[in-house]
């Protein structure tokens, strides 16, 4: 069937398997991104994190796009703060926030808006390197991770002020329900939103 939306979509996966062996990272490594930032590692168990910040890069310098939506099993603090019913969304853009937010009350995908802040950004700089690919203790997680990723956002080529509207979900509690599996959380949603 056809839905006859006519807009133009780029879907880019990034994706991470924690993996043992010799060349692995360790706490206190730096490595370099894609963007340019160094980044330290403080935890081995924050690799998606390093991928998907990639991915965001990539996608900003290939396709220019005017809004970046990201989706992402990122955290397991997002679980501590909404639970398993409710995704976090994190973004740079008042209008976007609200344009999701009714897509998930429709969906019955629901999202909550949760802060990033400038001590979330301000927690993840580091002396040795640009960045740390998590925040400076274990709370907040969920914003730190967040501010993690939006600093991987590039500037639209002929607006160098501006980053394009951006969206991260975090669905890390709601992607497996107990009873039925994986869920799929967010394809509705996105798929209302693209419609809308």
């Amino acid at each position: 069937m056809s839905l006859k939306i006519r807009k133009n979509v780029v879907f880019v996966m990034a994706i991470a398997e924690n993996a043992i062996g010799a060349g692995v990272y360790k706490p206190g490594d730096i490595i370099k991104s894609l963007k340019g930032h160094t980044v330290e590692i403080g935890n081995t168990d924050a690799e998606g994190r390093l991928v998907l910040a990639d991915a965001v890069t990539y996608t900003c310098r290939q396709y220019n796009p005017a809004e970046v939506i990201d989706i992402a099993t990122l955290t397991g603090s997002i679980m501590v703060a909404l639970g398993e019913e409710t995704a976090g969304l994190f973004t740079n853009d008042d209008d976007m926030a609200k344009k999701l937010l009714d897509s998930g009350k429709a969906t019955s995908e629901h999202l909550w808006r949760m802060p990033i802040a400038e001590e979330h950004r301000k927690g993840i700089k580091r002396q040795a390197a640009d960045l740390n690919n998590c925040g400076s203790g274990r709370y907040a997680d969920a914003s730190s991770a967040a501010a993690f990723i939006e600093s991987f956002l590039e500037k639209r080529p002929g607006d160098e002020k501006k980053n394009p509207k951006w969206a991260h979900l975090d669905i890390a509690g709601t992607c497996i329900n107990k009873k039925i599996g994986c869920t799929g959380f967010g394809a509705t949603l996105l798929l209302d939103y693209i419609k809308k």
